[in-house]
């Protein structure tokens, strides 16, 4: 039946070729062992319509419907059958689902209306399309073009270190908006605002970048300690050895920086490091000669080793006053300091970053920098 369909290019579904069979025919098919499913027997003309909460009057037309099973030959029942049975057992009100199953609506309608019960209220919902917006987002991994793995996995949103908080309001903002501009809102407000009336009728594309976004406006609202509290698993899988007070040290300076609590690991490695690995050229800052750099390090040692109190501001005053003396830039001369201590171009803040470190480890690290411009050679080349 479906290779002749096919020949004449026909909708492919079943002819009906059983519909009418008389109890004589049926007994002679039972007789010769063929078990039977059993089918609705959907009317041959007509409409069947529907009220979508979202989209309006929809209809059918019968004709476009086949005699679908509703029992198997083993007995068991389909999913329509199933579906429709144990949401009127359940009493359920609304049923809000993706738009893929607008085609299967009138069916479930006919049911109902054969057993003569009265259907839920209908929503269907727009599909949630991958990043790249085109195709619907896969329960697969996938790559984008900007060549970043995709997953729709909880755990690794877990693993990556997205709140809770901020994958429940990025999800209602798929498809749905309290207004054309509030992004940020907590779950009792999307509770509170949430109605059908703002669903969108299109796909709405999953994007990273905004979830990236709206992750960090929630970590930098966490209270310090509430974000300490979440970072430190993050660095005990990395094989951190923090204690809670240190990482409490640690947050305020990278709070931030963060986008994810995953991005905890990276921005603190320094902190943890026995040896710090760098380009030596790297503390030769923009303007500067290896002997200006090596002064640096050696007044910086001095200023470290005998400030009264390895605190914050104890360390910035001095370290400014000794970059305006020397005539250098607070870039230059905090440039290579930042490199001799942390190892990063870029990094959380410095002062801060010094005190968390402690006297001992900072002055261990700009030892070693000089040593390594030592190195380097008596030529007073500038980078």
């Amino acid at each position: 039946m479906r290779e002749e369909q096919k020949r004449r290019r026909e909708s492919l579904g079943y002819d009906r070729h059983c519909r009418e069979l008389t109890a004589k025919e049926r007994a002679e098919k039972e007789a010769e062992g063929i078990g039977p499913v059993v089918r609705l027997k959907v009317p041959l003309t007509g409409e069947t319509s529907f009220y979508d909460l979202i989209r309006g009057p929809i209809s059918m037309k019968n004709s476009q419907m086949d005699d679908f099973v509703l029992l198997k030959s083993d007995g068991f029942p389909t999913y329509h059958l199933a579906n429709v049975v144990d949401d009127h057992l359940m009493e359920i009100s609304h049923i809000m689902r993706a738009d893929e199953w607008i085609p299967s609506t009138p069916r479930h309608v006919l049911m109902y209306n054969a057993f003569g019960w009265t259907p839920p209220l209908y929503a269907h919902l727009p599909v949630i399309l991958a990043p790249t917006g085109k195709g619907k987002m896969s329960k697969r991994k996938t790559v984008g073009t900007d060549g970043r793995e995709y997953n729709v996995l909880l755990r690794e949103f877990r693993a990556a270190g997205y709140l809770p908080e901020a994958m429940f309001n990025f999800l209602a903002l798929v498809g749905w908006s309290y207004d054309d501009k509030t992004e940020i809102l907590t779950r009792e407000q999307i509770i509170s605002h949430f109605d059908l009336d703002h669903i969108s009728k299109s796909p709405a594309k999953f994007s990273y970048d905004k979830l990236d976004w709206l992750n960090g406006v929630y970590i930098r609202q966490l209270d310090a300690n509430d974000l300490a509290m979440r970072i430190k698993p993050f660095l005990v899988r990395a094989n951190r050895s923090a204690d809670m007070d240190m990482v409490r040290r640690i947050t305020p300076l990278i709070q931030e920086r963060m986008v994810r609590l995953a991005d905890a690991v990276a921005l603190t490695d320094f902190f943890f490091a026995d040896e710090l690995r760098y380009d030596p050229q790297l503390l030769i800052q923009k303007g500067m000669s290896v002997d200006q750099s090596r002064q640096v390090l050696a007044e910086s040692q001095q200023i470290l080793g005998t400030v009264p109190t390895f605190d914050e501001i104890a360390i910035e005053e001095a370290l400014r006053a000794k970059a305006k003396e020397m005539g250098l830039k607070t870039r230059q001369f905090f440039g290579t300091l930042r490199i001799a201590t942390t190892g990063k171009e870029v990094s959380p803040p410095l002062f801060g970053s010094l005190a968390v470190l402690g006297r001992e480890k900072v002055l261990a690290r700009i030892v070693r920098a000089h040593e390594m411009l030592a190195s380097t050679g008596n030529c007073s080349c500038s980078r």
